[in-house]
């Protein structure tokens, strides 16, 4: 009889420990090394909770593999300036053109150009991305432990055709960047918990790319922190919403160095994304929108393509 009221007790207290959130759940768990790093940068626990009760957060290690990997593949732009997205551009363009010049004249950057980006970034919202983007940070903050790192490195090695030489620095660029994408996502999610205080959308419900880009523009939580801007004056900022997302690249891009020298837009542009071939394909892509021509040869388009950047010197 005793043993089974002391049974009943037991369990009873369980039970009152998972209600108050201290029993750990396997999500927990698996999340636990990056618990501890948010507690000890004083993230609110409130914010914690929350994110670890979210049915929509989970582990994914498609995550770390993509954002630790994926640098190795060269991504092709080429696509984004052929015919038909020039066509669907120009129409955009045409389309929306009171707005986009109002950026422009509020932030100096060329209406083609905005234009350019958000066609570029999801084809003007066609493309927003189907990934929860709080379980791409909490996936890849994780990238960097020990297991993870030689899951990538056994992923690689699986598909590896070369020198023995090669695939050893190939690990070895594995290893630093788990480094720099753990830390990188960890950052996002600091951000995350700003952004979780002003967004009209739960973060936890936000979905976008694979690399935890979102709305039209395709901002990162810290891009929305710093540059996201209210471009319909209805007090919230929503980058699904097309006013919103306009002025908020324009923001970026004059906020980042946009300015009338070649280098100062090609700069600004790169800050958006780390490649010359992004920004070859946003410059291109804006000329041929505003030209009458579509197959503009490129020593008459308005902007300067390439003329690679000096990474180390933006970085």
């Amino acid at each position: 009889m005793r043993r089974h009221i002391f049974s009943i007790m037991i369990m009873m207290l369980t039970v009152g420990l998972i209600r108050c959130g201290f029993a750990q759940s396997d999500k927990e768990q698996v999340f636990q090394p990056l618990i501890n790093k948010l507690y000890a940068a004083g993230v609110d626990s409130n914010f914690i909770r929350k994110a670890l009760n979210n049915a929509n957060l989970d582990y994914n290690e498609k995550f770390v593999k993509i954002n630790v990997t994926g640098a190795f593949k060269k991504p092709d732009y080429s696509g984004h300036y052929n015919k038909f997205s020039v066509k669907k551009s120009k129409t955009f363009y045409k389309e929306n053109l009171e707005l986009l010049k109002s950026a422009e004249q509020k932030f100096g950057v060329p209406a083609e150009v905005i234009a350019s980006v958000l066609w570029v970034e999801t084809r003007h919202g066609a493309y927003l991305g189907n990934n929860n983007i709080a379980s791409v940070f909490f996936s890849t903050a994780l990238a960097n432990l020990p297991e993870n790192i030689q899951m990538n490195k056994d992923d690689l090695k699986s598909k590896f055709v070369g020198e023995e030489e090669e695939l050893d620095s190939l690990f070895k660029r594995i290893e630093e960047r788990a480094n720099k994408k753990a830390k990188w996502a960890f950052e996002q999610i600091l951000a995350l918990e700003k952004l979780d205080k002003v967004s009209p959308i739960d973060v936890f419900e936000i979905k976008g790319s694979w690399a935890g880009a979102f709305g039209m523009s395709q901002f990162l939580p810290s891009s929305y922190i710093s540059w996201a801007f209210d471009g319909d004056s209805d007090g919230v900022i929503n980058l699904f919403h097309k006013e919103d997302a306009v002025f908020s690249v324009a923001n970026y891009l004059k906020s980042n160095g946009w300015g009338e020298s070649n280098e100062a837009q090609r700069a600004a542009v790169f800050h958006y994304n780390n490649s010359n071939d992004y920004v070859d394909a946003v410059l291109k892509l804006a000329s041929l929108i505003v030209s009458e021509d579509s197959d503009t040869d490129s020593s008459m388009l308005r902007f300067d393509i390439k003329t690679p950047l000096n990474k180390q010197l933006l970085n």
